[in-house]
């Protein structure tokens, strides 16, 4: 019967609608980045706080400090406002051209991304590099020099063009620190993070795969019980009248 038919083609339809949303509650969608390391600096160290990581830098330690009035800017999973590490130019600007070095195990990710939040005062370093190296030893130039403003702005390093970092254990990230004109002139860095894209798509969880079975399950019952409906459905003709 052609109202019938149309009844049946309008259920198909709202059943592959329905199994549209159930695959994508289910199937992992595009990956998206994860946290391979997050430094907040709010505990007065260079220790990672998130994830995994190395942090070291070769300025004179009496020039490396923590001060109070961080951001929130690119911050993470949290993390409040609390500290920056806090750069200075050192007697006689002696830090000019030392850096801070960070090291990454890559292994398993792909799409390397790194920011931080940064500012600096105006006789703070001016120019400063960014690099990263594919064994750890040797670095390279990544874009040209920044200076940050005076008050924090977010920068971001997309290295996902870099496919020697990708799934690499050895990987490393250095910023060369140049241009300081007075002792107390610096840089502060907030919220430091490097970020990866899984190399594979996550396998579905058991309540998950539990989710499709079950939408599946309930989708094929209720097509079976309208079929019955208009099979058996009193508006059918015999013949007699």
């Amino acid at each position: 019967m052609p109202g019938r038919t149309s009844n049946i083609h309008r259920l198909t339809r709202f059943a592959l609608a329905l199994l549209c949303l159930i695959l994508i509650a289910v199937v992992p969608q595009s990956a998206r980045a994860d946290e391979l390391a997050i430094w907040n600096f709010n505990d007065s160290d260079l220790n990672v706080d998130h994830g995994s990581g190395v942090l070291t830098t070769n300025f004179n330690l009496a020039n490396v400090v923590f001060t109070l009035g961080g951001t929130t800017l690119n911050a993470r999973q949290g993390d409040l406002a609390g500290q920056s590490l806090t750069l200075q130019g050192g007697t006689g600007n002696i830090n000019n051209g030392r850096n801070l070095t960070f090291s990454i195990d890559t292994l398993g990710y792909s799409n390397i991304i790194v920011t931080f939040a940064s500012q600096g005062t105006s006789t703070g370093f001016n120019s400063n590099q960014f690099q990263y190296s594919l064994d750890g030893v040797t670095f390279i130039d990544f874009g040209s020099p920044y200076a940050p403003p005076t008050s924090f702005a977010l920068f971001t390093f997309d290295l996902s063009s870099i496919a020697g970092l990708n799934n690499n254990p050895n990987a490393a990230f250095r910023i060369v620190f140049n241009g300081a004109t007075s002792a107390s002139g610096n840089n502060r860095i907030d919220n430091l993070v490097v970020e990866g894209t899984p190399l594979s798509e996550p396998i579905p969880e058991p309540a998950s795969l539990l989710l499709l079975g079950s939408g599946l399950t309930a989708l094929g019952g209720l097509i079976r019980r309208r079929q019955r409906g208009y099979r058996h459905s009193p508006t059918r003709t015999n013949g007699a009248q």
